[in-house]
């Protein structure tokens, strides 16, 4: 069942599209809209809370665990957190089903447990005396928002301010690493006829006869239908269509051949038949929308004539560097100079992306970099994406917000509670995202996983990127830190179960631990230390 969920700070649209369109013969909705009366009292609003990562989770499987016992196409779930107007609608579900009555009933089971299962939940009711000034100003019920966002609140601004691209259709030649925006069905049975697994003689599958007659032969190109009697076989070659059904296949090495007669010296278990459909049957999905296709999955488009899929635009990117301190790597650096890792991190870390990359180092100063930039004779409408590694904290040269700013993007926020990587910065132009990234390359690691992969992923239609759980497998001892921690580490399956193996690390400007890393460790706020076999949450950072 293909299960769309977001959960946006921003009103639900009036009109929302149906999914699995064409496929299903009913389109169940409900809207949960906010009513003017709370136990009683007469309210404006109501504040909605969230943990974002674990509700999806929940979300998605209580979706496929109801889809078991009421199979259905299709779920889009959109709920609204934060502060929510009466009359507005707080949650949106649509269900697609192939028959009306299994909507209803998936919809009425989830509606359900939905309250019972799922951390989203109403925070409070603002009544009508104070709450209008607090939804003009966009300010939280309660107290004041920090200068810097929690992770999941950060997270969920990159989620829901990135939308897909525009797809496009291409050649499936240049389709490779581009996300798949459609779902491709098999338009015939695989394989579409029966045909031999072997070479060797077609016969009645219930012929008993030990010397048959050869009476047509079959090679893997041609067909030539015609009904076998008993005592009658024809030659085939591996892959060729059988003549008729009820057959099975006698491999030539279990054959004695002489002229048009054969006999049967052995015959196997099996039929060496692959039956029509065998594989997959007609109209049953083959690639989802939202897959990223690779070898495999192009391979198979091609196997069912899919020669022009709709797909995502490769993403267009440009990465500025900074820093005066910053030399190539091909440079010895001199007293006070560091030579650039930010640049070949960054573009190994989109390798996995179907994107251009262009990269240039700008001055540390911001009329020198202003004027840098026009010399490169750059147009935002060149570039979806915008990357710019250090000068993203307070110091006298931290020139990224202004600069970015001054390029037309408006800030959602330029800190996270978050080591390493608390001085990020995210906007938006239109269809556009910038970030600004710390300049320590293990901050950029870890900035990276959560903020600039969900932003690629979002922009290219794909599975955005998601906290996994797994058991510490040695001790993790640390200092208490107020913020929380995205802990290099290294995870690993062993013993049937995830086994999250925390890497040392010095500071964010180490990049030894970088070698080894295909994870972040969520450490919670305040802990200095955590024990072997506990369970913790991890982003995989593998690619």
């Amino acid at each position: 069942m293909e299960i769309t969920i977001q959960l946006t700070p921003s009103p639900i649209a009036e009109k929302i599209p149906p999914l699995a369109a064409g496929a299903a013969g009913a389109w169940v909705e409900f809207r949960g809209v906010v009513r003017g009366v709370e136990n009683g009292e007469n309210i404006s609003a109501l504040e909605y809370e969230a943990y974002p990562e674990m509700a999806i989770r929940e979300i998605r499987r209580l979706l496929e665990n109801i889809s078991t016992r009421q199979p259905c196409l299709a779920a889009r779930v959109i709920h609204r957190t934060g502060i929510v107007p009466v009359g507005a609608a707080a949650i949106y579900t649509g269900i697609a089903a192939k028959h009306r009555a299994e909507g209803f009933a998936l919809l009425a089971e989830f509606m359900d447990r939905l309250k019972q299962d799922v951390p989203i939940w109403k925070r409070r009711a603002l009544p009508v005396e104070n709450s209008e000034a607090r939804i003009q100003k966009s300010e939280p019920a309660i107290g004041h928002r920090p200068s810097a966002m929690q992770l999941d609140e950060a997270m969920a601004a990159i989620n829901s301010r990135c939308q897909p691209l525009p797809p496009m259709r291409v050649a499936l030649e240049e389709s490779f690493g581009r996300v798949l925006r459609e779902t491709v069905c098999a338009p015939e049975d695989l394989p579409p006829f029966d045909c031999s697994t072997r070479d060797g003689f077609a016969i009645l599958a219930d012929d008993a006869s030990a010397n048959l007659q050869v009476v047509d032969t079959i090679h893997a190109a041609g067909w030539q239908p015609r009904q076998l009697q008993s005592g009658e076989s024809v030659r085939v070659a591996t892959g060729a269509p059988l003549p008729c059904g009820d057959l099975r296949v006698v491999m030539q090495e279990n054959v004695e051949r002489h002229g048009d007669q054969i006999k049967i010296l052995k015959r196997e278990a099996g039929l060496n038949i692959r039956s029509r459909g065998e594989d997959v049957k007609a109209g049953v999905p083959l690639v989802k929308t939202g897959s990223r296709l690779n070898a495999g999955k192009s391979a198979l488009l091609a196997t069912v004539g899919r020669v022009q899929p709709l797909v995502s635009p490769r993403l267009r990117v440009v990465h500025f560097t900074t820093g005066d301190e910053i030399v190539s790597p091909h440079q010895t650096p001199k007293p006070g100079q560091i030579r650039d890792s930010n640049s070949i991190l960054i573009r190994g870390l989109l390798g996995k992306t179907a994107c251009d990359v262009t990269q240039r180092h700008l001055p540390e100063n911001f009329a020198p970099a202003q004027a840098a930039i026009s010399a490169f004779r750059f147009s935002l409408s060149a570039f979806d994406l915008v990357l710019v590694s250090g000068g993203a904290s307070v110091g006298d040269k931290d020139f990224t917000r202004p600069l970015l700013e001054w390029l037309g993007f408006e800030i959602i926020f330029s800190q996270v509670d978050l080591r390493p990587g608390r001085p990020l910065i995210f906007g938006v132009n239109g269809n556009r995202v910038a970030f600004g990234l710390p300049g320590n390359p293990l901050s950029h690691f870890a900035c990276f996983h959560f903020a600039v992969a969900m932003a690629l992923a979002k922009m290219s239609g794909e599975t955005t990127p998601a906290f996994l759980r797994g058991k510490l497998a040695a001790e993790l001892a640390d200092a208490r830190c107020p913020r929380e921690t995205l802990w290099p580490a290294r995870w690993e399956i062993s013993g049937g179960e995830i086994r999250l193996h925390p890497l040392p690390w010095a500071s964010s400007g180490d990049v030894t631990c970088l070698a080894a890393a295909n994870a972040l460790l969520r450490v919670p706020a305040n802990y200095a230390s955590l024990v072997a076999g506990m369970e913790l949450d991890f982003l995989p950072a593998d690619g």
